[in-house]
């Protein structure tokens, strides 16, 4: 089969114009839908990323006072309906040991001061509905202060570990600022 000039043309221009369009550099906005969750931001004034918490909010067992560090956040997306805050130990000797879950915060606040929690303090991994310090038995721990944005308010139900399960499961998104702690002896 022959084709002819104009035969070659048009193949040409139909192959030209598939190929725009699949290549990607469309100027048409994507919708909300297909765009990625917001990128959530979380520091605190008490310590820069990954460096050392100050004593005051470790256990008094390592000198501290057991109160909590302030947090800052940024980039809630739209679609959240709280947040909540884990404070995780994954160099704990069991493993990952919550030091603190938090649930209800309000999707507009972008903080939480020290010593305040700002929503409903769930139990943590001793047990206790309460912010935990670091409090190592030995070693240098890292400890990831993680604020989730939420498709819908919690009600916590159970333990840590399942209680965390809860909240990761409705996470749109997440942030998180890593600070350190040295056993003291």
């Amino acid at each position: 089969m022959k084709i002819g000039g104009r035969g070659v043309i048009a193949c040409g221009f139909a192959l030209a114009v598939a190929l725009t369009g699949c290549s990607g550099d469309s100027s048409a906005p994507d919708s909300e839908i297909d765009s990625p969750p917001a990128d959530l931001k979380v520091s605190s004034t008490a310590f820069a990323e990954g460096a050392a918490i100050p004593r005051k909010h470790v256990c008094a067992g390592q000198g501290g006072q057991n109160v909590s560090p302030p947090l800052t956040w940024r980039g809630i997306p739209e679609a959240a309906r709280e947040l909540a805050i884990v404070v995780d130990d994954p160099d704990a000797p069991g493993g990952s040991y919550l030091h603190w879950i938090v649930t209800g915060v309000s999707t507009t606040d972008t903080g939480v001061a020290e010593g305040d929690s700002s929503g409903k303090a769930a139990p943590g991994s001793s047990g206790e509905a309460a912010y935990a310090g670091p409090c190592p038995p030995s070693g240098v721990h890292h400890y990831h202060f993680i604020v989730y944005a939420l498709r819908e308010p919690l009600k916590p139900n159970g333990d840590a570990k399942a209680i965390r399960e809860q909240i990761e499961s409705l996470a749109i998104t997440s942030g998180e600022t890593i600070g350190t702690w040295k056993a003291q002896s």
